[in-house]
């Protein structure tokens, strides 16, 4: 099973995490999150980084323009859309990055439904709140994200952390767990010790 450690902020964290067996480094480009980076800063890090982890773009309503400028300028691996783009705005970012990961909230089987037909290369099953699209710290929906899951390649997020990846795991037999704040000391600051014990427990599944 894959690891993506979300909201990297500094290049001390994003070596532990690669370090520790990371597959994937989520970097959000999304002002109202306390986990926000600019261009300069991300492309800074991952040119500093051994490479044995592949990076992520994550984007909320950004434009076109905006995601082809730091997909250009750092390189990522895969480009993350966190809710509001269409089938339509997808389409048109063909061959900026290997991958497009697109998020979804799952709350029905309406939902259900719409992910299992989402244009999109990897489904991220996360959970959002009134206030926040990511980063609540709470799980999604586990047993629709199961269900996904068995159609769908799935990341799962939403309050991911080392009490509850072995669970999550077994439950929904994700493609790739996404922890992110269930591994900080603080919103800008990553645990090292977490991430290599989230990494090591789901590593030996």
């Amino acid at each position: 099973m894959k690891v993506k450690i979300c909201g990297i902020t500094n290049l001390e964290d994003a070596r532990a995490a690669e370090s520790a067996g990371a597959d994937f480094l989520g970097f959000i480009f999304e002002a109202s999150s306390p986990r926000a980076v600019e261009i300069a800063e991300a492309a800074s890090i991952v040119s500093k980084l051994a490479g044995t982890a592949k990076t992520v773009g994550v984007f909320v309503k950004a434009d076109a323009d905006f995601i082809r400028r730091a997909a250009r300028e750092c390189g990522f691996f895969a480009l993350q859309l966190h809710g509001g783009h269409s089938d339509a705005f997808v389409k048109g970012l063909d061959g900026i990055s290997s991958e497009i990961w697109r998020t979804v909230w799952l709350a029905n089987a309406r939902d259900l439904l719409e992910a299992r037909n989402l244009e999109a290369d990897v489904v991220v099953a996360d959970s959002r709140s009134e206030k926040k699209v990511g980063g609540t710290g709470m799980p999604c929906d586990w047993t629709l994200a199961a269900a996904l899951s068995g159609s769908r390649k799935v990341a799962l997020a939403g309050g991911i952390n080392c009490q509850n990846a072995l669970s999550a795991a077994r439950s929904v037999n994700p493609w790739l767990l996404d922890a992110n704040s269930g591994v900080e000391i603080s919103p800008r600051r990553k645990d090292a010790a977490k991430i290599e014990n989230l990494i090591k427990t789901v590593k030996e599944i």
